[in-house]
């Protein structure tokens, strides 16, 4: 199997790069920290399969389009591409600061196409594969002092809805990941106690079950659909009592 993953450096997408690490696999690493992706990439080599390091900041169009191509070119076909990469920002909206949204909308919807639109064509060529973009439950409503990180996943989450539209009947298909919280570094500086967070172990096994299943967008863990129920219908008084403390301070 070869797979393409970006946010490779750490949390769920080094965990999904292991998970498919499989003898005779090849695994395309996409981050920024090149350092990180080579320790991973000794990792992955000793489990068996070959990993290609791409240290790549998602939001550079071209760059990402000729890490594509460079996959494409050593791998033949590609199976799986999981566009994981993104970032979430300090609660500095009331303050009118701007450039930290602009960067997190590069990253968490720029940074998905970029990631899964190269691929497309090499996918319809050999009439199958899977494109996957990891969103987020944020996604389903905007929530306090989340509001570009909700708009981001949502922005995400319906991309991949049409793309999986355009791609009806080709063997190729398009599908959305929504976590609830799964510890990991991003979530590690997030104040207060996580609802239902899960570990990135258990998050990888569901998120490849979903994957292997062709799912269409799926949530998890199963607690985290039902709240997404109450947070998506639920007035905005509920929404103001349900969701968790604002994000105060980047990740370290």
């Amino acid at each position: 199997m070869n797979v393409f993953i970006t946010g490779a450096s750490s949390g769920l997408g080094e965990g999904l790069a292991k998970h498919y690490a499989t003898p005779g696999a090849i695994i395309g690493l996409c981050a920024r920290r090149a350092a990180l992706l080579d320790e991973l990439a000794q990792a992955i080599t000793a489990q068996g399969a070959r990993a290609i390091v791409y240290a790549v900041d998602v939001s550079d169009t071209a760059a990402m389009q000729q890490a594509a191509a460079a996959f494409i070119d050593i791998c033949g076909r590609v199976d799986l591409v999981i566009a994981n990469a993104g970032i979430g920002i300090p609660h500095r909206t009331l303050q009118g600061e701007t450039e930290s949204i602009a960067k997190l909308m590069r990253v968490n919807v720029i940074g998905v196409t970029n990631t899964v639109v190269p691929f497309v064509p090499a996918m319809l060529k050999q009439g199958s594969g899977t494109l996957v973009a990891v969103s987020s439950l944020a996604g389903h409503r905007g929530l306090p002092g989340r509001a570009a990180y909700s708009a981001s996943k949502a922005a995400a989450m319906t991309f991949m809805d049409g793309l999986r539209l355009d791609l009806h009947g080709s063997g190729v298909h398009a599908m959305t990941l929504c976590p609830g919280f799964v510890h990991t570094p991003m979530t590690a500086v997030l104040p207060g106690k996580l609802p239902f967070a899960i570990g990135c172990d258990e998050a990888v096994r569901l998120m490849s079950r979903a994957i292997a299943a062709r799912k269409k967008t799926y949530i998890f863990p199963w607690q985290v659909r039902i709240l997404r129920f109450f947070l998506r219908f639920g007035s905005e008084a509920m929404v103001l009592r349900m969701a968790p403390p604002a994000r105060t301070r980047a990740p370290e």
